[in-house]
């Protein structure tokens, strides 16, 4: 059986109204064996008064930070973001400093999701390449590893695209972010992603997709997820699973709780079924 350490993402419950409490209450019961922690702006998500409740509960749940992921969608950067002449700088810092309160947590991975770029222009990719090379310049002085994440319809739209910018930078702290239930609403291949980025995997979120980007349904709704993790296994990757289920709770469509579950049987299912590559 091949194993990885099963990550829940906080978002998850945020439609539902959990609290951080209730979030590592419910990851605990459900068997995780961490955290990932969604950031907006690091003064909300990120507060040393909101550090100091975490700090307690990884203490009392044994449930520590994996991961910190760091959005920045349309609505909270209308001007735009890494690709933006006006509001790189500006989007470099505010990921810096939310690298530097995850690392004080104990994050190994700060994921990058630059949604607010979905302008091309001739000079938006040259602009994402700089701020994402200063991004991993600082978050490499700190321990942690960047993992940038595409979804279609921005600079950085496909998995080739997130690999080839790792190419450019060529930065060691610098890697690639798979959604799964992303690039399955962008028709890539499920199980050839593993292969596809190679070296360059740092993280992954779970999710299913019937073509809408915003899916983010629970594993095995629309695809059997065994090809994906044996490739995965078979690349030697050392990292986490993720859930990304927002959209579908978001949605009302299910519950976290019940996004979760179903999402976990699925996987759980395809990893004992997952033979791990002999060392």
């Amino acid at each position: 059986m091949a194993r990885f350490p099963l990550v829940q993402a906080d978002w998850n419950f945020w439609p539902d109204g959990l609290d951080a409490a209730a979030v590592w209450a419910t990851c605990a019961a459900l068997g995780f064996d961490g955290v990932e922690l969604g950031v907006y702006r690091p003064d909300d998500e990120l507060s040393a008064e909101r550090r100091a409740i975490l700090e307690h509960l990884v203490d009392r749940h044994g449930l520590g930070v994996a991961a910190v992921l760091f959005s920045m969608p349309p609505e909270r950067w209308p001007d735009g973001a890494l690709a933006s002449a006006d509001r790189a700088d500006d989007a470099v810092a505010a990921i810096v400093e939310t690298a530097r309160r995850a690392a004080d947590l104990g994050a190994g991975v700060l994921g990058v999701w630059p949604g607010a770029d979905t302008a091309g222009g001739p000079d938006a990719w040259a602009r994402t390449a700089a701020s994402v090379h200063s991004v991993a310049e600082a978050a490499g002085r700190l321990g942690l590893m960047v993992a940038v994440e595409p979804k279609g319809g921005q600079v950085l739209a496909t998995t080739a695209d997130a690999v080839r910018i790792c190419e450019e930078v060529a930065h060691p702290a610098l890697g690639v972010l798979v959604d799964t239930g992303h690039a399955l609403a962008g028709g890539e291949d499920l199980g050839g992603l593993p292969a596809a980025v190679g070296a360059h995997l740092v993280h992954v979120h779970l999710g299913d997709s019937g073509g809408d980007v915003e899916d983010d349904l629970p594993p095995g709704r629309h695809h059997d997820f065994r090809p994906f993790l044996a490739a995965l296994a078979a690349t030697g990757y050392g990292g986490a699973l993720s859930f990304d289920l927002y959209g579908c709770v978001a949605s009302h469509q299910l519950s976290g709780v019940e996004a979760t579950r179903q999402g976990l049987g699925h996987v759980r299912a395809s990893l004992a079924a997952t033979t791990e590559p002999m060392a």
